[in-house]
């Protein structure tokens, strides 16, 4: 990426945000594609019953709960980071999600301790469910706050790329595993290594982000005394329509991601003759082409702007998603590819500018805050239930295209909100901080 060869002070901020910030959205993300790639093995370990998708949707239910405790994380980390900087808060956040993943490994099962099991591991969720609630918004605000005007959306999408990265390190080493290993070694010894792995990479970014410098905004903004006693207080104070916004952003964001990557493994290997490691190869390819190209859907929205391509991702899935959804029920692989590849790029179209345009709606004195609650509450409340609404829509119907009824109905309700959105991609921090101190 040309933001690795910076050559301009701005360039090097912000490729300092890109290396040492947006190495932590490696472990989260990492963290959340293990979880729901390893449901089919976890699900009956932790939550049995004789019935599979019964388990799979309790797993799925602490899923959303440990969604719900990043509002809290973020309020929490939001607060610390505008307060005392984005450094100290992220630094925080990568050693309370380290620390639970890694406990994880060494969890007894239900068959050995009864009803604990359950709850020692709905513990151990809830608690990285916190602690993401501060980790991937401190990543926005750090790349936001570091790039310049008309590199925003390039620069802002980058956290999509180590997102994905998280996401191609999970379903790598997942799919290697049921490859190379058998069921019952996954079911023993599988899931625990999947989990020392995630501890190991936490720990490396530890070290990493102990180096990571703090954004010129902060440092600005404390040497004018300009930075507010209760960010938070005032974030929901003077920024409601804002939080509302980028709750709506993120969470209409989360629905989609998780419907084309999230869900993409059990609809394969429950609908289709597809074996479960050959499912899980095309899912890491699916994440190796997103984590690539996403960026440059950020860069496309620099140039013709947010709203024209975020509305341009939204139309498509109201049109496309059921016939590329049935298009992956198909028996050729070729056929689950391209239709796999259409999802793709229209998740591409939206997730590479919202990170940006999110980042534009506040204020940097208390941009932390006010995009922590917005974007926890958002990913909390409509993109952390989206893997459960999408089970219980197949289950139902009993074919997967019943999940694009989530994706077309929530894209029909963003269209609007995003063709009111102010587009800020040419408006330096000075200008959107400027227009929000004149009210």
């Amino acid at each position: 990426m040309s933001i690795l060869r910076a050559s301009t002070p701005a360039d090097r901020r912000a490729r300092s945000a890109v290396i040492y910030g947006s190495a932590g959205t490696v472990v989260e993300w990492f963290d959340y594609g293990l979880y729901l790639y390893l449901v089919p093995v976890m699900a009956p370990l932790f939550f049995p019953s004789d019935e599979a998708i019964v388990s799979a949707i309790a797993s799925l239910g602490v899923f959303a709960a440990g969604s719900i405790m990043r509002i809290a994380g973020g309020a929490f980390f939001g607060s610390l980071g505008d307060r005392l900087g984005c450094k100290k808060a992220l630094v925080l956040c990568i050693t309370m999600m380290t620390v639970p993943l890694a406990l994880t490994a060494f969890l007894p099962v239900y068959a050995v301790v009864g009803i604990a099991a359950p709850l020692l591991f709905t513990a151990m969720r809830l608690l990285q469910g916190f602690s993401a609630g501060g980790e991937y918004s401190g990543t926005i605000v750090q790349l936001v706050e570091q790039a310049r005007a008309g590199r925003r959306g390039f620069v802002a999408s980058t956290a999509v790329f180590t997102s994905g990265i998280g996401i191609i390190l999970a379903s790598a080493l997942v799919a290697s595993l049921t490859t190379w290993t058998s069921a019952d070694f996954m079911s023993d010894w599988g899931w625990r290594i999947c989990c020392l792995v995630g501890g190991a990479l936490g720990l490396f970014v530890f070290v990493m982000r102990r180096k990571m410098p703090e954004t010129e905004e902060f440092l600005e903004g404390e040497r004018e005394g300009d930075i507010p006693k209760q960010p938070l207080r005032y974030a929901l104070t003077h920024l409601p329509k804002q939080v509302i916004i980028a709750a709506l952003l993120a969470g209409y964001g989360g629905i989609l991601y998780y419907g084309v990557l999230g869900f993409v493994p059990t609809i394969l290997d429950s609908f289709r003759e597809v074996q479960s490691d050959e499912a899980l190869w095309v899912t890491t390819g699916m994440a190796l082409v997103y984590a690539i190209a996403t960026p440059a859907f950020g860069a496309l929205s620099d140039r013709y702007g947010r709203k024209r391509t975020l509305m341009a991702g939204a139309i498509g899935f109201v049109f496309l998603s059921a016939p590329m959804l049935w298009l992956m029920t198909s028996q050729g692989l070729i056929i689950i590819i391209l239709g796999g590849l259409v999802l793709l790029v229209m998740l591409m179209l939206y997730t590479g500018p919202v990170v940006a345009a999110i980042g534009e709606e506040f204020p940097s004195k208390a941009r932390y805050s006010a995009l922590a609650v917005g974007y926890n509450l958002g990913s909390a409340v409509l993109g952390g239930p989206a893997p459960l609404v999408a089970a219980l829509l197949i289950d139902w119907f009993d074919t997967p295209v019943a999940a694009s009824f989530l994706l077309i109905i929530a894209s029909v309700i963003a269209i609007p909100l995003l063709w009111r959105m102010k587009d800020r991609r040419d408006m330096t921090m000075e200008q959107i901080n400027a227009e929000f101190d004149r009210g």
